[in-house]
């Protein structure tokens, strides 16, 4: 966080003269209250002590308006926020027998015990400090007082007098010393400031820059840090002056060699540069070479696997072409199978037919005795009819009849339009079956033709294959011939290729040795020395 010498210095200032600040503010804070408590105290005391003497002379004249008016001009005393004189049950037994005896519990046990009682209470912003002083009798009392004896407590004084304006005093000296302590703390502080400015920050910042000139400015390794004090600061001025003196004198060295390593290295640089033109033609020619014999194989090779993906063709179009034999022969004789098979299915369904047509004579036969019985049921009703009463019966029996012989004509009907349309799908099948039949057979003479022209393809492959082999044979040889002059450019490329790299090699490193010659020397061109 605090990084520089200024920084932690004016950092250290500050914080040790807030501190001070704040304990000496503290210290005199404390001891101003106890003194204004100290003073409150004795002037309480004196004041009770006065008060009680203008009483005690109030009471010796025997005059009571005197002493209420000695205690009411002592109530008006500024500060004082009460005054109560509480008597003693002596003193009420014979002055004021109507009176009752104080019933404050704290005046009663100072009456009691005799001894003073200071309450100091502080509440709301109102300060106050109480007394409760015992008045003890003395032998000049004993004359009006004449039921008591020397030492007896005739009352007590209770005074309470207000410190809201001693507080308020004692606030604004706090505030006026507070306000002197600050002006004094940023004095020292200013005058700190200075000090150490001119004494340690300006004779760091001279050295500081001095040194940044030499790091990053204009590098002059001529020019020598002043001082002006024969201090640390001064002695160190000397040192950082010897040490640039010894840099400019090895400065002045390292220009002198670099001046002659430059020189070297751009006369190899150009040496290097005409042995790299000579290596770059020879090995153009040898690359020409080697690209056309690798042409020439690539072709030999791609010609050697066009015949062999001929080679590799022709046979699996032979193989397919056995396989489409056989497969042929063995679909012609499903095809024969096939033909008698609907041949057999067609007399079949006209045997089906023939059946079918039986089944609508039989429907015709029923529906002839479903009419003949209709007609009988209603003949039979007509007589029920007739009978009257006691044909009613039978009438009913007629009835039940008729319905069931017209439920027959209904189902018949039904049944015959079924048979009808089964017996026309029979006639549309077995057409069907006798076109089929006749494409089949066509079908088996074409494959009888493709069959034979199979077997004609299949001998002229055999021929080509045969070609194709002899062809490949021819191919391997000149193949191996193209790759061991290939093998031997090969060789001449490598070395030429390992003469080449080398070259580049040394031409980079010289490259590099010339850069760094010439960046180490406009380095050190950069100090004037």
């Amino acid at each position: 966080m605090l990084k520089t010498v200024k920084s932690k210095v004016i950092t250290s200032i500050v914080a040790l003269s807030v501190l001070g600040l704040f304990g000496i503010t503290y210290y005199l804070s404390t001891t101003l209250q106890q003194l204004s408590e100290k003073t409150a105290k004795e002037s309480l005391a004196m004041l009770s002590e006065s008060i009680l003497q203008t009483m005690t002379t109030s009471m010796m004249m025997g005059d009571p308006k005197i002493v209420e008016d000695a205690i009411e001009d002592a109530r008006n005393i500024e500060g004082i926020e009460s005054l109560v004189v509480a008597k003693s049950q002596a003193v009420i037994d014979v002055y004021a027998p109507g009176e009752e005896f104080t019933k404050d519990a704290t005046v009663r046990e100072v009456i009691s015990s005799k001894n003073n009682r200071v309450i100091e209470t502080n509440e709301d912003g109102h300060h106050t400090i109480r007394l409760i002083k015992p008045v003890i009798a003395e032998q000049k009392c004993l004359t009006c007082h004449y039921n008591i004896e020397e030492g007896y407590v005739l009352g007590a004084v209770d005074l309470v007098v207000s410190l809201d304006k001693n507080d308020a005093q004692n606030a604004a000296t706090e505030t006026t010393l507070l306000v002197a302590l600050i002006i004094g703390a940023v004095l020292f502080t200013i005058a700190a400031s200075i000090f150490f400015k001119r004494e340690i920050f300006g004779p760091l910042s001279n050295l500081k820059e001095r040194i940044s000139e030499l790091v990053g400015g204009d590098k002059d390794l001529t020019k020598r840090l002043s001082h002006r004090n024969e201090d640390e600061f001064g002695e160190t001025a000397d040192e950082v002056n010897k040490f640039i003196e010894m840099v400019q004198s090895t400065i002045n060295e390292i220009k002198s060699l670099g001046e002659k390593n430059t020189s070297i290295a751009s006369e190899i640089e150009q040496s290097s540069h005409v042995i790299r033109e000579s290596t770059a033609q020879e090995r153009a020619i040898v690359a020409n070479t080697n690209t056309k014999s690798l042409s020439i194989k690539d072709l030999l090779i791609e010609n050697m696997q066009a015949s062999e993906e001929t080679q590799k063709n022709v046979k699996e179009a032979h193989d397919e072409l056995g396989t489409a034999r056989e497969s042929l022969s063995v679909l012609g004789k499903e095809v024969n199978s096939f033909v008698e098979t609907e041949n057999e299915l067609s007399s079949e369904l006209v045997g089906l037919r023939s059946d079918a047509d039986q089944v609508k004579d039989v429907l015709n036969v029923i529906k002839e005795i479903a009419e003949q019985t209709n007609l009988l049921a209603l003949n039979a009703a007509i007589e029920a009819a007739r009978a009257g009463e006691h044909g009613r019966g039978f009438a009913v029996v007629a009835d039940e009849v008729r319905k069931l012989a017209e439920r027959t004509q209904k189902s018949l009907t039904e049944i015959d339009i079924s048979v009808g349309t089964i017996v026309q799908s029979i006639n549309d099948v077995s057409d069907k079956m006798h076109v089929n039949a006749k494409s089949i057979e066509s079908l088996l003479s074409i494959s009888n033709d493709v069959e034979q022209k199979i077997s004609t393809t299949s001998n002229a492959i055999d021929t080509s294959t045969k070609v194709a082999d002899k062809s490949a044979r021819d191919t391997i040889v000149i193949s191996k011939s193209v790759e061991e002059i290939i093998e031997e450019i090969h060789k001449i490329d490598v070395l030429s290729t390992a003469n080449n790299t080398s070259i580049s090699s040394i031409e980079n490193d010289l490259e590099r040795l010339v850069k760094i010659a010439h960046s180490l020397q406009s380095t050190i061109d950069q100090f004037k020395s």
